[in-house]
């Protein structure tokens, strides 16, 4: 039955944008800017103190700009989310700037060559960097203000010593810049996001089981593992394979259909065949999954087969709660089962690495009662509660 969840685990946004003329801009407009000098980045407009000009918040500081300096205004009005995760950047890096005494730094040299900075958001800014390397922060002077970057918020800076030299690297020991690279699975239900192109991982099931997951493209992935534990009371045995497509993956909603197989032995011998849909909203850092299939079985009970059908739904949701944790909660509701299996999870991550632990335990249907514990259904022990383990290791 673990097996059977683990593998069987199932939709509309688009940014709305118009191009804009510089002067229709107006307070509390969320817009991405393309300046003249090649900059583009994404602001939210405070106000226009003088007609000619308009002070904007980015997530690296505040920018009063020329309208004469903007080429090219892309309205995002609609985007809330994105407004709203702006404006929290930009207060979260302010009061780093503060902490660290960031600021400091305002009265070292500049770089006198023009430097290119562009962030793992796809924003790119053009100015003169400040010169100091306290290994965790960039200062940009532009001619509308000053920027202050943490490293882990970089992707390169072009002419980093002005010797037409570009930097890539900035890890840190003050930032730590890991991501959950198994964003495209909670602890057993997968989520709609593909695991990328290239991406191999080799996970671990309460250390008998083993998955190997693959990204052949950015829209294809494939699995295949098994779970061997005759330390249990009842003996379990699985085998599972399966394929992912993800036909569209847009910056916060993800749609993916999928086909599993599933060979079991837990006090009888299942055969199952799932096809599934799955959309997914958020980011790596905060999402909701909602997952729907059916399953077609074939139960061998000491030679007598039965072929049951069920319906499935999946839904789950994680958060990051820390630099390097995510809390989980899956819930499996399925056609004819009495109990609604539910999981808390917790999720250490590094950039390679991830490790979940934790409980998974019986919500009764309404009106039932007096139903067996899903210990006893899926082991034939009085468990109430079940602990879990996992770890998975991106090659």
């Amino acid at each position: 039955m673990k097996y059977f969840v683990a593998s069987i685990f199932v939709l509309l946004s688009a940014n709305a944008f118009a191009q804009l003329s510089p002067s229709e801009l107006t307070p509390d407009s969320y817009v991405k800017l393309v300046l003249q000098d090649s900059s583009e980045f994404y602001v939210n407009v405070l106000g226009r103190p003088v007609p000619d000009r308009i002070i904007v918040e980015t997530s690296y500081g505040r920018l009063e700009i020329p309208l004469a300096s903007i080429a090219t205004v892309i309205d995002y009005r609609y985007n809330w989310v994105q407004k709203d995760d702006l404006k929290q950047a930009a207060l979260k890096n302010a009061a780093d700037a503060q902490h660290y005494a960031v600021a400091k730094f305002l009265s070292q040299p500049k770089l006198p060559f023009l430097s290119t900075v562009a962030t793992k958001d796809h924003d790119i800014f053009i100015g003169h960097r400040y010169l100091f390397d306290d290994t965790a922060h960039v200062i940009l002077s532009t001619p509308y203000g000053d920027l202050f970057f943490k490293y882990p918020d970089l992707d390169y800076v072009d002419n980093w010593s002005g010797q037409n030299d570009r930097r890539e690297d900035f890890s840190t020991a003050r930032y730590t810049n890991a991501k959950d690279p198994l964003s495209s699975q909670d602890f057993l239900l997968p989520t709609a996001r593909s695991f990328g192109s290239g991406n191999l991982f080799v996970m671990d099931y309460m250390i008998a089981g083993l998955q190997l997951n693959y990204g052949v493209s950015d829209w294809l992935s494939v699995n295949a593992g098994g779970l061997v534990a005759p330390f249990l009371p009842t003996s379990v045995s699985t085998a599972t394979a399966g394929v992912k497509i993800t036909p569209l993956s847009e910056d916060l909603f993800t749609v993916s259909a999928g086909f599993q197989g599933v060979y079991s032995s837990v006090v009888k011998v299942n055969q199952i065949a799932f096809p599934y849909l799955a959309a997914t909203y958020g980011t790596w850092e905060s999402e909701l999954t909602i997952l729907g299939g059916y399953a077609f079985q074939d139960n061998d009970s000491l030679g007598f087969h039965t072929y049951p059908k069920n319906s499935f739904i999946g839904v789950s949701g994680d958060l990051r709660v820390g630099e390097n944790l995510k809390a989980a909660i899956e819930m499996y509701f399925i056609g004819d089962f009495g109990i609604v299996p539910t999981v808390f999870s917790v999720r250490y991550f590094q950039n390679d690495l991830t490790v979940d632990a934790g409980v998974v335990f019986s919500l009764y249907k309404a009106g039932a009662s007096g139903m067996k514990t899903l210990g006893e259904y899926v082991f034939n022990t009085a468990f109430d509660v079940i602990p879990l383990v996992s770890a998975s290791y991106h090659f």
